[in-house]
């Protein structure tokens, strides 16, 4: 494996190097140059195509959901064509720029109205959103096979967790926070004119992260396809991943985890507006979410270095469903508020802990799958999260809306208690049955020591090949 030339290079990357603050503030950016697009598309595209663009609303839930469906679809191959492709600056980070520079500017074209009439409006805001829909979703391949071809340090790998959660928080609270009035003061009463200025700097800031990430960030792990000694089949790279139980089980983790916070969120403000009669702590769920996690990600270095990512990742996993099922039994009094959040924190802070530790499973199973099997086919194993994200986030809101129905949810109107105890049932029993398949943790035998040991045999491996090149 060689992605440098020249000895000075090869003294310089040496393995064990561990990453500095700025590599790591590169690869952070990718979280949060993403969540930067997925919440200005979750949180205003709706609004936008409707009250701005004044398309009609049943075209756009078609619109939006054709587009999901097709950008996971595309994932899977995209990922195989991201490990058969290798270019001259490596093969996983030149992405960020290939993909995230046209990301940035179909974002610009999506949320930009240029008046084209009823009929060419309905035409180019299909033709920009799908393209930009697509091109968010498949990023998800190179971008997740991104940490295991910059460092094989599970230090590294932990500390890049934190990182990148910050990143994504503070994206998260320039969107919710700062989306909406930046809009309307750019806009100056034309809010077509607000969203087109406000996704233009959007735009301006990701095509400027994306170029930092791709001169900063270095490929000291990956063999180009010129000394590989087979390149592998579409049929052997599913057969290599889902015949390795280490990646199944992130997998699942990460559609059990997605799946249930997803059902949750989405019948939040159903629960407090129709059990505890009011619908503001919806703003006090929102801050009770977000500064214990912050906490946990904070501490959650020394914790893992402690007790070791696995306990880690199950102790959440048991809060997780012990605060989630007790809301089953939480009264509909002020009481009962007080105890529904001193619970969610303590989950939240559980979550916080967990967080940079899930973030090495991944980087841990595409090692072990290139240790077992000798192919390296980290895009295409990176594309299965994205794939198992997008289905949580399609099921989640699909199972919610089916749920309602059942129960005899009436919008608006007193519930009978039949609907009550189905809100309870929504927001409390059936996540904690979801949250229940994270326990598939403990299936996950890459332990710390192994991940340090396979690391080494591939590094071993590296260095024949280059032997046997010269």
């Amino acid at each position: 494996m060689q992605v440098t030339s020249g000895a000075n290079q090869k003294a310089s990357f040496k393995e064990d190097r561990r990453l500095n603050v700025q590599e790591k503030i590169a690869a952070a950016l990718g979280g949060m140059t993403g969540v930067l697009h997925t919440q200005m598309i979750s949180m205003f595209i709706l609004f936008y195509y409707t009250d701005v663009m004044q398309i009609n609303p049943g075209y756009v839930a078609g619109l939006l959901l054709i587009s999901r469906i097709v950008g996971a679809a595309l994932i899977p191959p995209f990922g195989i064509v991201v490990d058969k492709v290798s270019t001259p600056w490596g093969k996983y980070v030149p992405w960020f720029m290939i993909l995230g520079v046209p990301i940035a500017i179909f974002g610009w074209l999506t949320f930009t109205d240029f008046n084209f009439g009823p009929t060419g409006t309905l035409i180019y805001a299909t033709v920009t959103y799908l393209i930009y829909s697509i091109l968010v979703s498949i990023k998800a391949a190179p971008f997740n096979a991104v940490p295991p071809a910059i460092t094989k340090r599970v230090d590294d790998r932990v500390s890049l967790g934190q990182y990148s959660y910050f990143a994504i928080m503070i994206a998260a609270i320039i969107v919710t926070t700062v989306a909406q009035p930046a809009y309307k003061a750019l806009g100056g009463g034309d809010d077509a004119r607000g969203f087109s200025f406000l996704m233009g700097l959007i735009a301006i800031f990701c095509i400027l992260a994306s170029i930092y990430q791709v001169r900063t960030l270095k490929e000291r792990y990956v063999i180009k396809p010129k000394v590989e000694e087979k390149n592998a089949s579409t049929k052997e790279m599913f057969r290599a991943v889902f015949t390795d139980k280490n990646a199944v089980v992130v997998y699942i983790y990460v559609l059990a985890i997605s799946l249930a916070t997803g059902i949750r969120s989405a019948i939040m403000i159903h629960y407090f507006k129709y059990f505890f009669n009011n619908e503001s702590l919806v703003v006090i769920f929102g801050v009770t979410s977000l500064i214990p996690t912050i906490i946990g990600v904070m501490i959650s270095g020394k914790i893992i270095k402690r007790f070791g990512i696995k306990p880690v990742i199950l102790a959440c996993t048991a809060v997780n469903v012990i605060t989630t099922a007790a809301v089953m039994v939480i009264p509909a009094t002020s009481s009962g508020v007080v105890i529904f959040f001193t619970t969610l924190a303590l989950a939240n802070m559980f979550m916080g802990l967990a967080t940079p530790a899930q973030s090495t499973m991944l980087p841990a199973a595409m090692d072990h799958t290139e240790w077992k099997t000798g192919i390296s086919i980290n895009g295409f194993m990176g594309s299965f999260q994205g794939v198992m994200q997008t289905i949580a986030i399609a099921l989640s809101g699909s199972l919610a809306a089916v749920a309602l129905s059942m129960i005899g949810y009436v919008p608006g109107a007193e519930q009978s208690n039949e609907t009550i105890f189905g809100l309870k049932v929504l927001m409390g029993l059936i996540p904690a049955v979801i949250f229940l398949f994270t326990a598939s943790v403990a299936w996950f035998d890459i332990t710390e020591e192994k991940q340090n040991q396979i690391a080494k045999e591939l590094g071993e491996r590296r260095r024949k090949i280059e032997a046997n090149q010269n």
